[in-house]
């Protein structure tokens, strides 16, 4: 897992890259998907004000979650996301209120870290409990999580800017739009949205 800080010139802001190298059986050209964040299906956190909504979720040929990536918002003081045991997250700090991190269900289990914007934080732990140090009125703090079980080599988490050059993925790649919207070849991923792109297409299996 790596993540690298934050924008540089708020002209270019940075935008957020996944890539899965996993193989794949053969398979046609897929065209690249479109995911907006505000279409997404609103699940609620395992305890806490706030929700969790799926972006995508990649599983194994026996149908057991590899990694999935959802976009969460919490809107009270504290919050917890629970996972299998199998699993691990990395937590990317996305817009509103600074979120603490801890590992584990318990409150006072593990130290408190701090997420900052555009920084990737890892868990350890199946469970991660958040909180806001500083609760304000009104709006929530958005992040971006990566659940991934500990038995699989989880995709790359990068920063790029927008006009970046980067060699095509022989996996899965999903460039999220955090900042701004980005131009991709004659269309644009609007702020707040995923492109889902592969030189394979991706068999259901893997979804």
């Amino acid at each position: 897992m790596r993540g690298a800080a934050g924008p540089e010139p708020a002209a270019t802001p940075a935008h957020l890259v996944l890539v899965d190298v996993a193989s794949r059986p053969p398979a046609d050209p897929g065209p690249p998907r479109l995911v907006r964040f505000a279409d997404l299906v609103r699940q609620p956190l395992d305890r806490g004000r706030g929700s969790v909504r799926d972006v995508w979720t990649s599983t194994d040929v026996d149908r057991r979650i590899r990694w999935r990536l959802q976009v969460v918002e919490l809107r009270d003081a504290a919050g917890l996301i629970a996972a299998p045991d199998d699993m691990n997250h990395a937590i990317v700090g996305f817009a509103g209120p600074q979120v603490a991190v801890r590992a584990g269900g318990n409150e006072l289990n593990g130290p408190r870290r701090i997420l900052h914007r555009d920084e990737v934080l890892t868990v350890r732990e199946a469970s991660v409990r958040l909180s806001r140090p500083r609760l304000r009125a009104s709006g929530s703090s958005s992040m971006i999580l990566l659940s991934y079980s500990t038995s699989e080599d989880p995709p790359t988490l990068s920063f790029e800017q927008p006009d970046a050059a980067h060699d095509p993925a022989d996996g899965l790649r999903i460039t999220l739009a955090l900042r701004g919207p980005i131009r991709r070849g004659e269309g644009e991923v609007p702020q707040g949205a995923a492109l889902v792109s592969a030189p394979l297409a991706v068999p259901p299996r893997y979804r």
